[in-house]
């Protein structure tokens, strides 16, 4: 169990009452509002040390209107790979297919489908299609990179006007990555489909539809407005917390004082022991 904070009693489960049974001293309120100060001081300094990172969060993200721009272009990579990737036909022996494909049937209907077990012997088991499901895997693989890219230039953004550097290398790079990654993946697609259509006629038909050329469009100006914010090289504007900094150094002065004062006492009380 705790002691009491004044005399330093030792309390029991049976001392239930709000008071201290050696003391007499209320517990709940004991140095009540020396601990509201002690609290408020931390809030204070907290705040003295994240606003700064908030300004900078804030700046990074509408603190111009090239800033405001790259937001609405972080998202358009995204939205663009709901939209027709690729298209497909099949004739199968019991159903035909005649499908668009984007990442959500991408996900739904290959991923969370998918028998490895029958792409496995497709790419082992067969000379005839261990070619085209190499690539179609390739496809399927770097297409999510790509999606993967697309999410994470999120946070890689709001980290872009740190302090030691202004991160614009980095979306740069992110960009570029998301652009390479989607190219792999619709050459990939591109080689499946040639493959699958010299093995089986005209059964299968496989084609890049509109929405990967925009997603590549997407990660093409998202560089280009990374790279004129590159460019402008514009100062974060921080709000202004002198009167915080001022109060947080006065108090940390004060119990600075106080601490070499309470040394100074035990120091003449020492020596007037000796």
């Amino acid at each position: 169990m705790a002691n009491c904070p004044k005399c330093g009693y030792k309390l029991k489960f049976t001392d239930f009452r709000p008071e201290c049974p050696g003391c007499g001293v209320n517990l709940m309120y004991y140095n009540h509002q020396e601990r509201l100060a002690e609290d408020a001081d931390k809030a204070e300094a907290e705040h003295v040390q994240m606003q700064p990172k908030i300004d900078r969060i804030k700046f990074a993200f509408i603190g111009t209107k090239l800033s405001i721009v790259r937001l609405v272009l972080l998202f358009l990579p995204i939205g663009m790979l709901f939209l027709p990737l690729v298209h497909v036909e099949a004739s199968l022996p019991f159903k035909d297919i005649d499908m668009n494909v984007s990442i959500l049937n991408v996900v739904m209907d290959v991923v969370m489908k998918l028998n490895f077990e029958v792409l496995i012997d497709m790419i082992t088991g067969s000379d005839v299609t261990r070619v085209a499901f190499i690539f179609y895997v390739l496809s399927i693989v770097y297409i999510f990179l790509a999606a993967v890219i697309a999410i994470a230039r999120i946070p890689v953004v709001a980290t872009s006007c740190s302090i030691k550097s202004n991160g614009g290398d980095r979306n740069i790079t992110l960009s570029t990555l998301g652009i390479i990654f989607t190219v792999i993946s619709m050459v990939s697609f591109v080689i499946f489909t040639t493959q699958m259509s010299g093995a089986f006629g005209e059964m299968y038909h496989g084609s890049l539809s509109f929405g990967g050329f925009l997603v590549i469009l997407g990660f093409v100006a998202g560089i280009v407005v990374d790279a004129l914010i590159k460019k402008a090289d514009a100062p974060v504007k921080y709000k202004d917390i002198s009167e915080f900094v001022e109060r947080v150094e006065a108090r940390k002065l004060e119990k600075e004082t106080a601490l070499e004062e309470a040394r100074r006492i035990v120091e003449e009380y020492e020596n007037a022991k000796a």
